[in-house]
């Protein structure tokens, strides 16, 4: 896996020391799994002017994900209420790519994103589930 763009101390030690204030409440109806096996990237949906480094994919750091979303860090960033791809490679190979949308962000040492997906992922659920070697809930 490409190296990450982030900063060496900046997710991991964010995440250990406090959840920012717009997500200290759960919206999510889903159970959160923390997971640090599977890769994550964004891409844009659409022709209009939303260009975060061209059409390239961007890495992200996964903080949690559920059957319904994901709660992303980054230090680039991103438009809320924008639709965009989701792709999730785990450590055998196996992508989802999925359509979503940035739906809130918080910014503090890095930018957390909301990210819901459009729809229930059956297979990704499963594939959670059946990865899933420690059991780590948010």
């Amino acid at each position: 896996m490409p190296k990450s763009d982030h900063p060496e101390n900046t997710v991991d030690n964010w995440f250990d020391s406090h959840v920012l204030a717009p997500f200290t409440v759960n919206r999510r109806k889903g159970i959160r799994y923390i997971r640090n096996d599977m890769g994550v990237s964004l891409r844009k949906i659409g022709l209009f002017k939303f260009s975060f480094r061209g059409n390239q994919d961007i890495s992200v750091k996964l903080v949690d994900i559920s059957s319904r979303g994901v709660l992303i860090a980054t230090n680039i960033k991103l438009p809320i209420n924008k639709k965009v791809f989701l792709t999730i490679r785990f450590a055998d190979f196996k992508e989802f790519e999925i359509p979503c949308e940035i739906v809130r962000k918080s910014v503090g040492a890095v930018i957390v994103y909301g990210i819901k997906f459009d729809r229930l992922n059956d297979n990704l659920a499963e594939k959670l589930l059946a990865t899933q070697r420690k059991l780590v809930f948010r």
